[in-house]
């Protein structure tokens, strides 16, 4: 899988891939409401590299957002929390895939 099918930060808005499911209807405004708490948490926690909460809080989204039909977040977060596992101190590693996922979630819409 390329991570620019579903990542390429130049297009406009990013929809759930089951915003035409009924059963989905009143669950994904939920999920995009949070998602703005959850982008402060993540930029609190990087502020004062706090990468372990940092990787919780994606682990989080990676999980959530795949299960709600956004298939690009769950990968961007993805990379965010194996950016965390792998390179817990490089501060520059996780701030550039915290820097694309925000850039991501900024997008998103129900």
């Amino acid at each position: 899988m390329t991570v620019t099918t579903h990542t390429d930060a130049t297009i406009g808005p990013i929809y759930s891939s089951l915003r035409a499911d009924p059963d989905y209807l009143d669950l994904l405004p939920f999920f995009v409401d949070d998602l703005p708490s959850l982008r402060t948490a993540m930029l609190e926690f990087a502020k004062v590299c706090d990468y372990e909460n940092v990787k919780a809080q994606a682990h989080r989204l990676r999980g959530s957002a795949g299960g709600y039909g956004y298939a690009g977040l769950s990968e961007l977060a993805g990379q965010l929390e194996d950016t965390c596992k792998t390179s817990p101190r490089n501060g520059s590693a996780v701030s550039n895939d915290l820097e694309r996922l925000i850039e991501y979630i900024d997008r998103v819409r129900v």
